[in-house]
């Protein structure tokens, strides 16, 4: 099987940039904004999110294409007779992929493991991962296992650029006057806003 070395940057580009969870799907709004304030604790979080992401993409795929849709074909007559599984099996990939995150913080980054708090436990219920799971096995373009890593891990990639991005603007806006009316939830969210019309001009690479 050739490998398509341009295809695969592109599919890289277009789920980093042009498709972000977080700027086109406005998927992992919550953790988005909720570890965003500062730049430390977003990056760590982008890291986490990064690796489950890419673990849970595989495995998933792994799951479907070579478990349900097999015991499907071959018990039921029809491959996809067990989709309905899906997002049972999704979820328990999730949650053992954080788990293996929070036990590596809690013995290695201590610190970290701290100011994330219970943030990290909720990257089980982050829908971005189980959107780029779901996504992978939709996609016409992600039915190769190499395609549905790149996938998976450009994700998670533009998931952590999107929130250390995010970070950075709002550590500098600390020290800035913003009108009363703005201060809190209001700001944040306006720069969410423009920060996704900002990256709807990467719109066309990858193509």
């Amino acid at each position: 099987m050739s490998v398509d070395l341009g295809v695969m940057f592109g599919l890289f580009l277009s789920v980093v940039l042009v498709n972000n969870l977080v700027f086109q799907g406005f998927l992992g709004i919550c953790p988005f904004l909720g570890v965003s304030r500062k730049l430390d604790m977003a990056f760590g979080m982008g890291c986490a999110v990064t690796f489950v992401i890419t673990m849970a993409g595989v495995i998933t795929w792994c799951i479907m294409h070579f478990v349900l849709h097999p015991v499907a074909g071959w018990a039921l007559g029809d491959p996809r007779a067990l989709n309905f599984l899906q997002y049972v099996a999704f979820i328990m990939v999730i949650a053992s992929m954080v788990q293996l995150v929070e036990m590596y913080l809690k013995k290695f980054f201590p610190p970290l493991y701290t100011a994330l708090g219970v943030f990290l436990p909720l990257i089980t219920t982050n829908c971005a991962i189980l959107g780029a799971c779901l996504y992978i096995y939709m996609k016409d373009e992600t039915q190769q296992l190499l395609n549905a890593l790149i996938y998976a891990f450009g994700g998670g990639i533009g998931f952590a650029i999107a929130i250390v991005i995010m970070a950075g603007i709002r550590e500098h806006i600390r020290f800035s006057r913003v009108p009363r009316p703005l201060q809190g939830a209001g700001i944040s969210l306006l720069i969410a806003g423009i920060l996704a019309l900002a990256f709807t001009g990467f719109t066309g690479i990858g193509k």
